[in-house]
């Protein structure tokens, strides 16, 4: 579980100080996927961003498991990153060179540590459970748009996060890939009770939606876990 109290955020553009997220209150839990929404500039990737302690609040709170880890050094927060959270981007970011199964163990080799038979093992179950059986060693450019999303995912995947964080998933897919990958990420939300976070600014996600939650102008204007059409 994550718990956000009275977060908010200023940036200074040289000459003044600008509030970009104004104070927040939020809880998100296991078992559900949250769509945060809103149009340019509402606040929502910067919410994203605090939320996987890739930027620090301004001011207020932030817990993880009932732990306060608001104000942690660098190192300690790349720590917590490292064994909380997976991450998910617009752009797949393979490394072309690298095979699809070497993309998924990635964060190893960032570590100068070697994976474990045990990962390699798990990044091909990944695989096949998200259709991509028969790709570990093929190159990413031989994938399209949404099997490399999806590969995305397997990486994201791959050091078993509590807590998913995606940034605009399916914005640079068609409308059948971002299904799929709607759907892979709501089955790994319910069925692997995890916290799911989607920033999107496309419509069509939001019928996957658990929880969906608007922002405009830095502040959450509704939130409601009803079905969306």
């Amino acid at each position: 579980m994550m718990v956000l109290e009275k977060i908010a955020k200023d940036f200074s553009d040289g000459r003044q100080m600008r509030r970009v997220l104004f104070p927040t209150d939020l809880v998100c839990k296991a078992g559900e996927l949250t769509v945060l929404s809103g149009p340019s500039g509402s606040g929502k990737t910067t919410l994203l961003s605090i939320m996987g302690l890739v930027l620090s609040p301004s001011e207020g709170k932030i817990f993880l498991n009932d732990k306060d880890v608001t104000k942690l050094s660098d190192v300690e927060a790349a720590t917590i990153r490292l064994k909380n959270f997976g991450f998910v981007f617009q752009q797949a970011m393979l490394i072309e060179g690298l095979t699809i199964l070497e993309n998924i163990l990635l964060s190893f080799a960032i570590q100068g540590k070697t994976p474990p038979s045990d990962k390699k093992q798990n990044a091909i179950k990944l695989l096949k459970t998200l259709g991509l059986e028969g790709t570990a060693n093929m190159q990413p450019r031989l994938l399209s748009g949404g099997m490399k999303q999806r590969a995305s995912i397997a990486r994201a995947l791959i050091k078993d996060p509590s807590i998913l964080l995606c940034d605009e998933p399916t914005s640079a897919l068609d409308a059948e890939s971002g299904q799929v990958v709607m759907n892979i990420l709501k089955k790994i939300a319910i069925e692997e009770n995890r916290v799911v976070i989607v920033v999107s600014h496309d419509a069509r996600v939001f019928p996957f939606a658990d929880r969906l939650i608007k922002l405009e102008n830095g502040m959450i204007v509704s939130d409601t876990r009803e079905s969306f059409s």
